[in-house]
């Protein structure tokens, strides 16, 4: 009875996972399907989930869209600037707080880190644009750099100091007795002990980095057209593009996937590694 039990807990459990992926993975399959078919074959009623006629016009009008290529550069340099900005000082941020014992207030000081990055960026992006346009600095790629470190900060911070707290003090105090300093510790210590943590902070951080939508559209023009902005712009006053912002966004997925795809043993590690947290 026991076994059958378990055994039937077990179906239904990888029957759920199963409907899960599949309702994660459809959107992303509709995708490349609508990238690849024809304007009147996306219109069809009712749609074809398979087969079909194919083609490759849509992507073809995407490459041959300067501001796409424009758009792909400004965006892999935003997005490797901001991540390098935000988990770098974030890491050394964290273990300040995570090694700090006295530090009464970390509680409700990460509570408040995770609030602020909860918050709608329209609280904060009237403000920021009156500050960009006053300074002289609209439509600049490293103001969109520096916007997305800054609003992500407090979320690597919060992801890091969880990874820290995880390794055990008297790692660092046997160095601190054999005369390293603290740089050193945290150089050949702390760092490689939490690198899978890190590769998932970094991965974290990059998305969010490369799907920013409201930022750039508010604080950049052509110049700082980042790819979400750029296939937005597919939805026009007249018609909306269908298949050329699939194709668009079919090709705005790929650095990501491959890069998540590189450091996935990382990034399991890295979330078992702060699934423990005291």
């Amino acid at each position: 009875m026991t076994h059958n039990g378990t055994r039937l807990g077990r179906i239904a459990a990888y029957a759920i996972l199963g409907i899960a992926t599949l309702a994660a993975l459809f959107p992303i399959y509709w995708t490349l399907l609508t990238s690849l078919r024809t304007r009147v074959a996306i219109f069809e009623t009712p749609p074809r989930l398979f087969g079909g006629e194919l083609t490759l016009d849509n992507y073809r009008t995407v490459f041959a869209d300067g501001q796409f290529q424009a758009s792909l550069i400004i965006t892999i340099v935003v997005t490797v600037l901001a991540t390098l900005i935000a988990v770098v000082s974030g890491s050394f941020a964290a273990y300040a707080i995570a090694r700090r014992p006295r530090f009464r207030t970390r509680r409700p000081f990460e509570g408040m880190m995770i609030l602020v990055r909860a918050m709608p960026g329209i609280v904060i992006a009237v403000p920021l644009f009156q500050i960009v346009v006053g300074l002289g600095l609209y439509d600049q790629p490293i103001v969109l750099a520096i916007t997305y470190a800054a609003i992500n900060l407090p979320f690597a911070v919060w992801l890091m100091v969880g990874f820290i707290s995880g390794i055990p003090v008297e790692l660092e105090e046997s160095a601190r007795v054999d005369g390293a300093s603290q740089f050193r510790i945290l150089r050949s210590i702390i760092l490689p002990l939490v690198a899978p943590g890190l590769a998932a902070t970094t991965i974290f951080v990059a998305l969010l980095c490369w799907n920013e939508f409201l930022m750039p559209l508010i604080l950049a023009d052509q110049a700082g057209k980042t790819l979400p902005v750029y296939i937005a712009g597919f939805v026009t006053s007249r018609t909306i593009e269908y298949g050329a912002m699939a194709a668009a966004a079919s090709l705005a997925i790929i650095p990501i996937a491959i890069v998540t795809l590189l450091v996935q043993r990382q990034l399991v590690r890295g979330l078992s590694l702060g699934a423990v947290k005291d």
